[in-house]
């Protein structure tokens, strides 16, 4: 995976090129557009002068036609356009000049001759030619005012203009020297911005790193301040968070999934902060009244996580982590996979933890012991396919977790959480 700089410099380097082909592009447009508006200009300033040269074309439709002849082979002699031709009103031809003559020009030419009945605004369009290159072929009325200052259209001038070769290679050259300027300026400001932006990436990582350390700890210390109303520490909760990260992914668990089976084994008994501590803490057997007391620490958890974001992704394993498999648990009863699994995998870390450790009412098992009462579980505490990933992996579990101290604990777990949550939590 490419690093944060090397994404960067790609991005300026790729945006350079994009900006330059773009501009280049609109910079040739542009270049061809402005030379058609330029013909186009050229054409109706030269149809209002011929309108206005002796009071228009008048009389006799002989001497109109001779008069128009004069008028295109002017135009073309002098080098306005390429050809020119005009119309009467019914678009007949009066007269015509240039390399190519009117229809024959057009069809050979490769060009559509438009002819719109009434035309009342000048019209430009740019072809290409059958040779390659590029024409302007604009027309535009030829307007009379007559006494009453009413415009009467007497006919229309057509002209063509071809965009020499020459021309096209400098316009071709104005697009290169436009894209090759943008896309040195895109780059001088990329590496004037580039340390900017490394800059303040790497001042948002650290923040980063630091929300993430806070966020860790948060957790810690409410799994912790729960986990130490019953208990000397607060180990349990980390071996437990451990054991069961260890069986999610001997499940091989996906990567996006272990967010709930370490958050939830962290904050799993964080309701009992609402538990009296005459019963959480009670040596002896509870009565059936206090039992109904104790199991209400499901709902308090649920409660302290509901609607907070961050602790969300607890919610599995701390509203069902007292299920069981045949549906005799609580609080809901839920049977097989309608627990969740989170949940499922939490259930055998935490009594197969609670079987290792000593309690106030009883000393810690050994391994055997503690296995074989696993066992006897499966299929009607704890999900058989859970139990299967278990067992290969337990002795290694009992080794590694519950016989090491606790600063090897932490930072086994630390490393954990950093491979799975960083980025969540970040």
């Amino acid at each position: 995976m490419l690093s944060f700089n090397k994404k960067i410099a790609f991005r300026i380097g790729l945006v350079s090129i994009v900006l330059a082909i773009a501009m280049g592009y609109l910079a040739w447009l542009q270049a061809f557009n402005a030379a058609e508006e330029l013909n186009k200009g050229l054409t109706v300033q030269t149809s209002h002068q011929l309108m206005e040269k002796s009071g228009g074309f008048s009389g006799e439709l002989n001497a109109f036609r001779e008069e128009a002849a004069v008028t295109v082979k002017s135009l073309v002699r002098y080098g306005i356009f390429d050809v020119a031709e005009i119309y009467d009103a019914n678009w007949q031809k009066l007269a015509q000049y240039g390399d190519a003559p009117s229809e024959i020009g057009h069809s050979m030419m490769g060009l559509h001759h438009p002819r719109p009945p009434g035309l009342k605004d000048t019209i430009s369009d740019t072809q290409k030619l059958s040779d390659g290159r590029r024409v302007i072929n604009t027309i535009t009325p030829l307007n009379d005012n007559d006494k009453d200052a009413k415009i009467q259209i007497i006919g229309y001038l057509e002209t063509l203009r071809i965009i020499p070769q020459w021309r096209e290679v400098q316009l071709r050259d104005i697009a290169l020297q436009t894209s090759i300027m943008v896309a040195l300026a895109a780059l001088l400001c990329g590496l004037i911005l580039y340390p900017i932006i490394i800059a303040l990436n790497r001042e948002r990582d650290l923040k980063a790193i630091m929300l993430f350390r806070s966020n860790i700890q948060m957790m810690k210390s409410l799994g912790e301040a729960a986990a130490k109303r019953d208990a000397e520490t607060g180990i349990h909760n980390y071996r437990v968070t451990l054991s069961a990260i260890r069986i999610a992914e001997a499940l091989n668990l996906p990567f996006a999934e272990m967010a709930p089976v370490i958050i939830g084994s962290l904050l799993h008994d964080i309701g009992k902060i609402g538990i009296p501590d005459h019963i959480l803490l009670k040596p002896a057997k509870l009565s059936p009244d206090e039992m109904e007391i104790m199991k209400t620490h499901v709902r308090h958890g649920e409660e302290i996580i509901r609607g907070r974001t961050l602790l969300q992704d607890a919610y599995p394993v701390v509203s069902a982590h007292h299920e069981k498999w045949d549906g005799s648990g609580y609080p809901r009863g839920l049977k097989g996979e309608d627990i969740p699994l989170p949940a499922r995998i939490f259930a055998v870390a935490d009594v197969f933890d609670a079987l290792c450790s000593k309690r106030p009412y009883k000393e810690a098992f050994n391994y055997q012991t503690a296995l074989e009462i696993i066992e006897k579980g499966c299929g009607a505490h704890f999900d058989p396919v859970v139990i299967d990933a278990f067992i290969p992996i337990s002795k290694t579990i009992y080794e590694k977790i519950f016989q090491h101290d606790e600063d090897t604990i932490h930072d086994h777990l630390d490393q954990a959480i950093n491979r799975y949550l960083k980025t969540l939590l970040s």
